[in-house]
């Protein structure tokens, strides 16, 4: 299979990629007349928002036909942005912890019907037995996925996002753990009858990572890259950290909106911190949304549960079915109506996954013609989690102005390690 050879102008690697540590994916394969108005578009885009850095991959029927980084992967430090850099993919993690238990189902180690807490619950050690509120028993693992658990705590917020109050509230330093959080959640009363309100939940996610652990006797990021990431042929996906210092050597810099302003330390120091880093605990975030990636390990990903014939699936025919039916995910006598499994939404022409952060936007769309596309950005903008509706409207009309997408598969790129 053949991929384009780059422009003369733009054939040398740029001063700041590391073949070592990352693939000889860059800007260079994109700078081609086929995609000028892509380009052209894109950037003026990025520009109109006030994005420092973005983004972009396109697959067709599996292969790979596009990838371009546009503006600044870490401004202050004058790095373009290229397709090799990692970005918070913030709620778009919440699909591949979903892909992971059904994975689990199909090996035979989960139902969707099994109860989380309780005695016959998978997380029934001593640890949550203190559970004040008879309706938590109820919980099974698919009200995780779907958003419908029915938490109620007494900060009415995310406990996620609230890692101060709830130290505070359990008498521990902070950030305080994933187990504290969830013994801090069962704590609580007033719980919603599970599977009759739909209220979305990062807390639920991260739930659903630690049954991942338990169930599968393994640390939540190992059995993500031994029986996910591998076999879809992602290499480099991490949870993220919180603060700049500690990131990834590829990974970009976080910007907040203009507008944003400042939060306490999630450490408990006192000390004013940026929402994209110190104010908040991405860390404890990472099956919900803590993952950092590119957006052609996005495109990996979507090409081994789309359905399609084109790349083998690592999942059932029934479990791609099931994550993106609402139909078919409804299990709940009570309910009205049926939620999705990872999937943030689904219609006649696609499938999509959206994510929002304080520096961080995402959307990964899956359409139903063979195309699937991934974008991401250091920079969150004053639509906040509506920001996704923007990127979606850009790339309707730049798919519509390319009639004859090209056949090359720029994921061959990815298994050498130099610019060719």
């Amino acid at each position: 299979m053949k991929y384009p050879k780059p422009l003369a102008s733009s054939a040398s690697a740029p001063d700041n990629f590391r073949p070592d540590l990352y693939f000889a994916l860059s800007n260079a394969y994109a700078e081609r007349a086929e995609f000028k108005e892509l380009n052209q578009r894109m950037a003026s885009f990025v520009r109109r928002w006030e994005i420092k850095g973005a983004s972009l991959a396109i697959v067709k029927d599996g292969k790979l036909i596009y990838a371009r980084g546009f503006g600044y992967a870490d401004e202050e430090q004058k790095i373009k942005a290229q397709p090799y850099h990692q970005f918070r993919i913030a709620s778009v993690s919440k699909l591949f912890t979903a892909v992971a238990m059904m994975k689990l189902v199909e090996q035979g180690k989960l139902k969707l019907e099994d109860k989380v807490f309780g005695p016959q619950g998978i997380l029934n050690d001593s640890l949550y037995q203190q559970i004040a509120d008879p309706l938590a028993l109820k919980i099974e693992v698919h009200h995780l996925l779907k958003h419908t658990a029915g938490w109620r705590n007494q900060l009415r917020t995310d406990p996620m996002f609230a890692p101060l109050e709830v130290a505070e509230i359990m008498g521990v330093a902070s950030p305080p753990s994933i187990e504290t959080t969830i013994q801090f959640m069962l704590r609580q009363q007033g719980y919603f009858e599970p599977g009759t309100l739909y209220d979305y939940s990062n807390f639920g996610y991260c739930l659903a990572g630690k049954i991942i652990e338990e169930v599968s006797k393994t640390p939540y990021q190992q059995y993500m890259q031994e029986e996910i990431l591998i076999p879809a042929g992602i290499q480099r996906m991490h949870i993220g950290k919180n603060q700049y210092a500690q990131k990834y050597p590829q990974e970009v810099r976080y910007y907040p909106h203009k507008k944003t302003e400042r939060k306490l330390s999630a450490y408990g120091t006192g000390d004013s911190a940026s929402k994209a880093y110190e104010a908040t605990h991405i860390e404890a975030l990472g099956p919900a949304g803590g993952w950092i990636a590119t957006p052609t390990d996005l495109l990996r990903l979507v090409n081994v549960i789309d359905g399609f014939d084109t790349v083998p699936d690592i999942l059932s025919p029934q479990s791609i079915a099931q994550m993106s039916s609402p139909q078919l995910a409804l299990t709940d006598s009570t309910a009205q109506h049926g939620q999705l499994l990872g999937w943030k939404g689904v219609d006649a022409a696609k499938w999509w996954r959206t994510g929002s952060l304080v520096g961080t936007s995402a959307v990964l769309v899956r359409q139903h013609n063979g195309i699937s596309w991934a974008f991401l950005s250091n920079t969150d903008t004053w639509r906040g989690p509506y920001f996704s509706y923007e990127i979606e409207a850009e790339m309707r009309h730049i798919l519509a102005r390319i009639p004859n997408l090209p056949q090359w598969d720029l994921f061959l790129l990815e298994k050498t390690t130099e610019i060719q």
